[in-house]
């Protein structure tokens, strides 16, 4: 009895603290979660008689597949295949399965043996033609999809590779031609090794679907009566936006990259927003490529750059039209670490060149005592809303929603623009001694430009029925400002003009919520300080919709971050003071501990009663 007590007190001891151990730790490693898509592959190498095993670990930035993923899946002709072929996205895949192969026998062989057992692992599903990018993330393909992969990491290993595609058959089938100088080696002994010539060379067969283990050489039985004709990948891409990450025998190490955006206002031109878009890289390390995807509508521009000694990277660009740009950088060549996307930010420019607009009001609209008619400068507001979209549009199903994002105008240096006088030709009439007629003359007359009319930009939140919920971020049209004062009028929205506590060049965060009980939104500073909350009117009532607007002058550059809404299914959100509130709950580890020292001194009292009561 003694001895079992004793064990048992043991027992619990160590299993608590176990338990406190690995909480501790949970509570102190922040995991970070960089989005991507991890995928693990396996695959045999041979050398004579040994066969050793080994575990590929792969990882695809979000970037490098929504880039391939947003480009054009148009064939418009055979030779069109070619150009989905991606080696230098493939180059780590590569480089990490040769590390297998380099010394063995027909090295070459192997290595395209261990690429094709590789795709194998993806299941074979009827589909459209894909970069091979996709066909990793998807995890599905076709022969055509799958044998795009393969030559792509083949080719990406050195090798020479076409593509066989098989017209005579229904439906048509692709398959690879890997270019050996010798027969394949490693296929099954009762087989005869098939090929093609091509260019006085003999490209061996290599089938990539899982619907076989064949080797290089062996022919699925569906071609046996075909003819194959070849693709060159002479138009394969040549270059990338990144890479696909890999480590071979051992999970990735995580990698992170910044990303900031900031206003060069000393050198803003006529025809130009000068931006600057910075961050580091981690682990630091020098030289290594930096890509920045910008993307307006369908249309995606990549840039390049490297870190230096500290692992810093900087881009200048120039923002030119009045749009809505998405703006992300990611890091994918750092060897063992998984490839890096930062945050992706929604980019606002407002930029016109202010000349452009004076002289177009020039010809008529200005009077014949000079003064400059306002009415030229009313379409400003729509002249600033071309070609923009809403930042974020959503509809959700629930008992409530909830809407947010964070925001920062970048310094518009628009203040001294305006006060900045025009030079220009005005006609005036005047009366000459002992004339009876007026005479008309043209004068150069400095004339003040109008004040400008600001911009608007807004977070909204509605609630469309008893269930249903629409948010969305957008820059307004005058019509909306009007709609959301009418609503104002009627009590049916409340309401918030961020524009009278915020400031240009600082991060703010929006949350707004609708739900069976309540309607409020706060408005927060970046350290999480809340600045301004709002409620309807009636506070015994609810509002169906909920507006944050702001305000923007003329040339200044908006950038969202963040955005997104949810649905609140159960739990009531709780309402946010506009005083922080005071966490008094104590770490659940050092709960932990507590108890488990209140355990072992019962436990011990408990034994020593037991030896007394002997005594």
């Amino acid at each position: 009895m003694k001895k079992r007590l004793l064990w048992t007190i043991l027992l619990t001891m160590i299993l608590g603290l176990m338990w406190v151990s690995s909480l501790s730790q949970a509570l102190s490693t922040i995991p970070i979660n960089n989005g991507n898509f991890e995928r693990t592959y396996n695959f045999d190498v041979w050398y004579g008689h040994h066969r050793s095993t080994h575990t590929l670990y792969v990882s695809v930035p979000t970037s490098l597949y929504e880039y391939y993923n947003s480009r054009s899946h148009v064939i418009s002709g055979d030779s069109d295949y070619a150009k989905y072929a991606t080696p230098s996205v493939f180059k780590s895949i590569a480089e990490n399965i040769q590390k297998t192969t380099n010394n063995t026998p027909y090295s070459d062989e192997q290595f395209a043996n261990a690429v094709l057992t590789m795709v194998r692992q993806i299941p074979y599903n009827k589909s459209s033609v894909k970069y091979p990018v996709e066909a990793i993330v998807e995890n599905t393909g076709d022969c055509d999809v799958l044998s795009l992969l393969a030559a792509s990491i083949m080719k990406a290993g050195g090798l020479d590779v076409v593509l066989f595609l098989y017209k005579g058959l229904n439906p048509s089938h692709m398959n690879i031609g890997v270019y050996l100088p010798y027969k394949p080696v490693y296929r099954s002994w009762w087989i005869t090794p098939i090929g093609f010539e091509y260019n006085n060379k003999t490209y061996w067969i290599a089938e990539a679907t899982s619907l076989g283990q064949w080797k290089v050489g062996e022919r699925p039985e569906l071609t046996a009566n075909s003819k194959a004709y070849v693709i060159p990948l002479n138009n394969s891409q040549k270059e990338s936006p990144g890479q696909v990450s890999s480590n071979l025998d051992a999970p990735l190490l995580s990698s992170a990259i910044s990303m900031t955006l900031s206003s060069d206002n000393s050198s803003l031109g006529e025809e130009t927003r000068p931006l600057t878009i910075s961050g580091a890289i981690s682990p630091v390390l020098p030289n290594k490529t930096v890509t920045m995807y910008v993307s307006q509508g369908k249309s995606t521009q990549v840039f390049k750059t490297t870190t230096d000694e500290y692992g810093n990277y900087s881009f200048n660009w120039n923002l030119t039209t009045t749009s809505t740009y998405q703006i992300q950088t990611s890091s994918t060549d750092i060897s063992n670490f998984t490839g890096a996307d930062s945050e992706k930010l929604s980019v606002f420019g407002s930029y016109r060149p202010l000349n452009t607009d004076y002289e177009f009001g020039y010809s008529s609209s200005y009077s014949a005592d000079g003064a400059i008619n306002r009415a030229s400068m009313a379409g400003f507001g729509d002249f600033i809303n071309q070609g923009v979209k809403e930042f974020l549009k959503s509809n959700v199903t629930g008992t409530g929603a909830l809407l947010s994002g964070e925001f920062i105008v970048l310094d518009s240096n628009e203040t001294e623009k305006q006060k900045e006088p025009i030079i220009m030709p005005v006609e005036r009439f005047i009366s000459l001694p002992r004339s009876r007629w007026p005479v008309k003359i043209i004068i150069q007359e400095e004339i003040l430009p109008p004040a400008i009319p600001n911009g608007q930009f807004g977070f909204m939140l509605q609630q469309n029925d008893d269930s249903n919920y629409s948010a969305s971020v957008r820059i307004l049209q005058n019509q909306d400002v009007s709609k959301i004062t009418t609503q104002l009028d009627e009590n049916d929205t409340a309401f918030m003009n961020a524009s009278q506590i915020t400031k240009e060049n600082t991060w703010y965060k929006v949350t707004a919520t609708i739900s069976e009980n309540s309607t409020h939104a706060t408005l927060y500073e970046e350290n999480g300080t809340p600045l301004d909350h709002i409620t309807p009117r009636n506070e015994t009532e609810t509002a169906s919709q909920i507006s944050v607007l702001l305000t923007f002058n003329p040339g200044a550059v908006i950038v969202f971050r963040n955005l997104k809404v949810e649905a609140l299914d159960k739990a009531e959100p709780t309402v946010i003071s506009t005083q922080s509130l005071e966490n008094k709950s104590e770490p659940p580890a050092i709960i932990g501990v507590v108890t488990i020292v209140i355990v072992a001194t019962v436990a011990i009292a408990l034994l020593r009663r037991k030896r007394r009561s002997k005594k």
